[in-house]
């Protein structure tokens, strides 16, 4: 391998580690750091965890760049499978998240996150069956680590709705090719990970 290939291949590894890292951010980061007891706790004690993918690839007006800009996130993001740790929302077995929100971002970072976030919960697998309810969320607006609006709304606090109070945790990692963010700019990514409310 060529040297001016690897380096053509470190933004892509930065910014999948960037992703990852900030969708780790609160209460998922400690319980990965955490002594296996302590770990294994986290998990139990968790109200709700999903797998999570987005519908379709979020979408960036303008570009995500290495230049600091404000940029829009659109998007929705599909929670299936989900169970409930601690027996308290046994009730839902899906939901939908629909964002639309705003940021100063750059490739590596995004802070001032406004806008809007809603959870649509369903009583079936695959958004089937009857709708539990909607949740609220507000995000993170100090800024994590990342380069989308949409990460701090996955580290983000349910403000109504059902499990009011509560946070959001998204793990997940780019589904798409992020390469081009440094360069040409990005405009839309995909993600697939889990989710979990505790």
């Amino acid at each position: 391998m060529t040297r001016g290939t690897r380096t053509e291949r470190r933004p892509a590894r930065a910014l999948m580690a960037a992703v990852v890292t900030a969708l780790t951010v609160g209460l998922a980061g400690p319980a990965a750091t955490a002594a296996p007891d302590t770990a294994s706790s986290a998990r139990t004690t968790a109200t709700l965890r999903c797998s999570m993918r987005t519908a379709s690839p979020v979408t960036f007006s303008p570009a995500v760049s290495a230049g600091p800009r404000t940029v829009t996130a659109r998007g929705t993001v599909n929670l299936n499978t989900c169970t409930s740790p601690n027996g308290r929302r046994k009730n839902i077995r899906s939901g939908a998240l629909t964002v639309r929100g705003s940021g100063r971002a750059t490739c590596t970072r995004v802070t001032g996150v406004r806008g809007s976030a809603t959870i649509t919960w369903y009583s079936g697998p695959g958004r089937t069956g009857r709708v539990v309810g909607r949740s609220t969320v507000t995000p993170a607006a100090a800024g994590v680590g990342g380069y989308t609006p949409l990460d701090s709304f996955l580290s983000g606090r349910i403000t109504s709705g059902p499990m009011a109070g509560q946070h959001i945790t998204g793990r997940a990692a780019p589904t798409t090719n992020v390469s081009s963010c440094h360069g040409r700019g990005l405009s839309s990514v995909g993600l697939r990970g889990t989710a979990s409310v505790s």
